[in-house]
């Protein structure tokens, strides 16, 4: 084959392509156009007389015809690439177990040692509170709520009595 009848095979061949896609495009307009009607058009009746004409409403498309009418570009819209990860969230982490509340406990003492005074075998303690002297005796209840234990040593033990509990203080005797 020579380059002129070469040249020639593939012109026809370019001819006969070209011509497909234009027949091709326009029978697809052409069956859209039936398929889909741009205007509605009432009927028009030759009739003489003043009687009114019932027209019909267009009927309603179904969503298979509707899918078909649109262009095929919209429908090929969809995310061909969605956003895509290998990240898993970690599971919740566990309820933190049950702590009971510690149980209730005595202030600490709101006294401080002075000293003491014994007298024909009694002893008298001298206590401070805040910038207020005090003098005790043993069993003697302060303020309502401590209670000065019998002595032994050199430590005062006083009784919380709402909590029937025990705090000490040195005497340094």
């Amino acid at each position: 084959m020579t380059g002129r009848q070469r040249r020639t095979v593939l012109f026809l061949a370019l001819a006969g392509v070209a011509a497909w896609s234009i027949w091709l495009a326009s029978n697809e307009s052409s069956s859209d156009a039936e398929e889909r009607p741009d205007k509605v058009t009432e009927p028009r009746v030759r009739n003489n007389s003043a009687s009114p004409v019932a027209i019909s409403p267009a009927p309603l498309l179904t969503p298979a015809q509707n899918r078909e009418t649109q262009p095929r570009l919209a429908l090929a819209r969809a995310n061909l690439f969605p956003e895509q990860t290998w990240f898993v969230p970690p599971p919740p982490p566990p309820p933190p177990p049950y702590v009971a509340p510690p149980p209730p406990q005595a202030p600490a003492l709101p006294f401080g040692y002075m000293g003491r005074w014994q007298e024909a075998g009694q002893t008298t303690y001298y206590l401070v509170r805040g910038t207020q002297p005090l003098s005790v005796r043993a069993g003697q209840v302060l303020d309502g709520v401590w209670q000065l234990e019998p002595v032994s040593g050199g430590i005062l033990n006083f009784t919380y009595l709402p909590l029937n509990q025990t705090r000490s203080l040195r005497t340094g005797d």
